[in-house]
């Protein structure tokens, strides 16, 4: 089948698009637009948006995409298929000016079949509507088709749409056994002859297997084949070692191709049990996963293959081996990238069922449309070895509701019945199963819980409990509802529909559950990040707890705040922040996917670093009280640049796989400490704040097991820009970043250094985005002036259909100017 990217020659404009609204306004203005197109990130926040914190004040509206193109003559009489990878949200498709088809959920993709409503050989129109009703997500969601769109042309015998499946049956050293099935379709009425071929070719361009078949096709409608393919002394997929296989399917007759179909795939063999948990190629495997949403910060929620690579290329290189889609199925390029540079996937189909959560959202619809939803992310994620668990919905509250919680099973046979070789999971909150019952179970504990705070205050002589005392009483107090016998009878029905019990936030229960549950195999398909000091010991001590998924792995936006840290007195726990707070910040992996404090502390826990990392608590803030989240740990950056505060004293903390830690300021030792008395991992320092060297010595057994320091950047500071591709698509296809960073002339990083830098390009080429990870900025994303955050600006580069030379530099009245040049191909 010809499949071809049908990104290019779209007009866009925003609006209703009503049949009244035209008869009264005419049309608007369009602008000429390629895809992926995020609408939402292109336009100014709005501090009364009704998405409001949720969405990171993005506007949410109405848009409008429209495209003229011609079929070749010789494509009369063939079957023409749109696929929409990706719409966001209630997308109306209209060819012609007829309706094709619709599909409401935003992070699905879908088909419509365009055949009777295209003309071969004349001009044709498309027009995607998109409608969005505010607020329609509780996240950033992003807006319009920001997804690929791809067109398909065959002949009236072909393979089906969906495509090629294959299967991992068997896995060993000496053979793979690969069952194959093949959906045909015939959009005709004659008896024909024809004969499949399919082929599996390894690395090196040789034929590993083949099979082929002859059918006879003698009706209209769709036929599935089956095929075995016999691999001798397989190459295994696993994320250690990423082995692909190319896939190659013809469809023929009388020698002729009617169609054929090509793609990766990776052989590898899935196992589940208590005693083993979780196998893969026979071998244990424990699942060091971190969440994620789907935008890219500065490029918003358009997808592009350079931007999904390098996110699974610095999560992995952090440690991480899996990650979760949060909460809606993962884009196919995102799929590609975790089987190239392997990367184990838990794919989510949703946040909702049968109730809303934002007043707009999938669960408007999901009752009608869950089923066609369910089987294209399936059929999508069917062919990627790096999917290995679907989960079929993120804290339903449906979960503890004997009648609602039908519908769990109804989404988990579904996927079953379309993949028998991965496993289904489903991501439940113990809370909000049983928020119906939760009046009278907190009633009943809080009078118990009444009674021991006065305790703990009479025995200290405290009047007021500090914050982050409260929130530890607090946690302490949820962990006590979550861990209750009612959560778990409550829950019992939703995990015995599921081959793995999704715990979300409920650490509490792996020891209990245990013994209780015997047979049940548990992962954390969410945790808070500072916890995994105590998570991570059961998931190692567990055979039955297969891995941890914090929240989250890397930074987004929308949910803005939730990781944000306040200073003083505190009279309330909020939950969001006020605008100009735009993302989250509780990520590992900030916005632009520079490493995070915790990111290093979590490495070190999983027992992957030994070279130690040094953070240095703010000394504006040193001795007031600190208002943390339950998604923060710390507000230590990796600094020593504190231009104003020499001579005050500020507060380092160290991390450390080591038994003491011993800290220098310009060669003089400050103290040695015990690592972990407070912290896991971690020791604190108090010293004076003096420019210069700030270093750390590890000792285990008394001897130096590590060391690291960070150092002053000198006054001496330049921009620094370099691209990390030098060519990329001239269409427009993929992108390339120009990373940004303030330096002294060592090298050195100045992660104080925030006065403007102005951006401009030249050539064939266009800013798709540009900013900082400054989670609380004003700025927009396609501002062209922006003030870097840590030290660090990005811009993100596409082509603009020539071939030729880009040219961006970057101008800065503090910094001096760069320059970087990128070829379009």
């Amino acid at each position: 089948m010809k499949k071809i990217k049908f990104n290019t020659g779209w007009n866009f404009y925003m609006g209703s698009g009503s049949a009244l609204q035209t008869m009264e306004e005419g049309n608007p203005e369009e602008t000429a637009v390629t895809l992926p197109h995020d609408a939402s990130i292109l336009r100014p926040r709005d501090s009364k948006e009704a998405g409001g914190s949720g969405n990171g004040f993005f506007r949410e509206e109405n848009y409008h995409y429209i495209k003229e193109f011609q079929l070749p003559a010789e494509d009369a009489g063939k079957c023409v298929w749109l696929e929409f990878e990706g719409i966001y949200q209630n997308a109306f498709v209209y060819i012609n000016n007829s309706f094709a088809g619709k599909n409401p959920y935003g992070y699905g993709n879908f088909y419509v079949d365009a055949t009777k409503y295209v003309h071969a050989g004349q001009k044709n129109t498309i027009k995607v509507v998109v409608k969005n009703a505010v607020p329609s997500g509780r996240w950033y969601t992003g807006g319009g088709i920001y997804r690929d769109v791809n067109i398909m042309v065959s002949e009236p015998l072909h393979l089906a749409p969906q495509g090629v499946r294959l299967a991992t049956v068997e896995a060993e050293k000496d053979l793979a056994v690969i069952r194959v099935e093949l959906p045909v379709e015939y959009h005709g009425t004659q008896v024909r002859e024809a004969e499949i071929k399919l082929q599996l070719i390894d690395a090196q361009g040789k034929v590993a297997a083949e099979n082929k078949m002859p059918v006879t096709i003698d009706e209209y409608g769709e036929k599935s084949y089956r095929m075995m393919l016999y691999v001798d002394q397989p190459n295994l997929w696993n994320v250690e070692h990423p082995y692909l296989y190319q896939y190659k399917v013809q469809l023929t007759e009388q020698g002729e191709v009617l169609d054929e179909e090509s793609g990766s795939f990776g052989i590898r063999k899935l196992q589940l049990d208590v005693k083993h948990g979780l196998r893969v190629n026979g071998k244990s495997v424990k699942l060091r996963g971190g969440c994620i949403h789907h935008d890219n910060g500065i490029i918003g929620a358009a997808e592009f293959p350079h931007a999904e690579e390098m996110r699974v290329r610095r999560l992995k290189e952090a440690g991480y081996n899996a990650i979760r889609s949060s909460h809606y199925p993962m884009s196919r390029v995102l799929l590609e990238a975790c089987d190239r540079l392997g990367m184990y996937v838990m794919d989510e189909f949703s946040d909702v069922w049968t109730t809303t959560k934002g007043e707009f959202d999938y669960g408007m619809v999901m009752t009608e449309w869950w089923e066609k939803d369910v089987t294209n992310m399936v059929w999508k994620d069917y062919n990627h070895p790096c999917v290995v668990m679907y989960s079929i919905g993120n804290e339903i509250p449906e979960c503890g509701n004997k009648l609602d919680i039908q519908m769990g099973k109804k989404i988990a046979d579904k996927i079953r019945s379309l993949d028998d070789t991965r496993y289904a999971t489903n991501s439940v909150n113990f809370v909000l199963s049983i928020q119906d019952r939760m009046g009278e179970i907190m009633a009943g504990m809080a009078a118990e819980n009444a009674q021991e705070v006065q305790k703990k205050e009479e025995a200290s002589g405290a009047e007021q409990q500090e914050i982050n005392s409260m929130m530890t009483d607090f946690a302490a107090f949820m962990d006590r509802i979550v861990a209750g016998e009612t959560a778990g009878k409550a829950t019992e029905e939703a995990f015995g529909q599921v081959d793995i019990a999704g715990y979300n936030y409920a650490a509490c229960r792996y020891e209990s559950d245990r013994e209780k549950y015997p047979d049940r195999i548990i992962v954390g398909s969410e945790t808070t990040p500072q916890s995994l000091d105590m998570n991570w010991p059961l998931v190692e001590k567990y055979s039955n707890v297969i891995g941890d998924f914090s929240w989250t792995a890397w930074d987004y936006l929308g949910e803005a705040g939730i990781g944000k840290i306040t200073y003083g007195e505190k009279k309330e726990m909020e939950f969001y922040a006020p605008y100009p707070y735009k993302a989250a910040y509780c990520g590992d992996m900030n916005l632009l996917g520079d490493r995070r404090v915790i990111s290093y502390w979590r490495e070190i826990i999983w027992g992957l670093r030994k070279t130690p990392y040094i953070a240095v608590q703010p000394p504006q803030h040193h001795g007031e009280r600190k208002n943390l989240t339950n998604w923060t740990m710390t507000d230590a950056v990796n600094s020593w640049n504190w231009k104003g505060y020499e001579g005050k004293t500020v507060t380092v903390e160290v991390y450390a796989d080591a038994q003491e830690a011993e800290l220098y300021v310009n060669g003089t030792c400050v103290e040695r400490k015990k690592v972990g008395e407070q912290k896991k991992a971690v020791t604190y320092f108090e010293t004076t704040y003096e420019p210069g060297v700030l270093e750390t010595i590890v000792y285990t057994d008394g001897k130096e097991v590590g060391r690291n320091k960070i150092i002053t950047a000198e006054n001496n500071l330049r921009l620094e820009a370099f691209n990390d591709r030098t060519q990329i698509p001239a269409d427009g296809s993929d992108i390339c970043y120009v990373e940004i960073s303030v330096k002294d002339g060592n090298g050195n990083i100045d992660p104080s250094a925030n006065e403007p830098v102005c951006i401009t390009i030249e050539g064939a080429g266009s800013i798709l985005g540009y900013g900082s990870a400054d989670p609380e900025s004003e700025e927009n994303y396609f501002d062209t002036e922006a003030r870097p955050f840590e030290g660090r600006l990005r811009a993100a580069v596409r082509g603009n259909g020539e071939k030729g030379k880009i040219t961006v530099s970057l101008t800065s009245k503090a910094y001096g100017n760069a320059k970087v040049e990128i070829e379009t191909v």
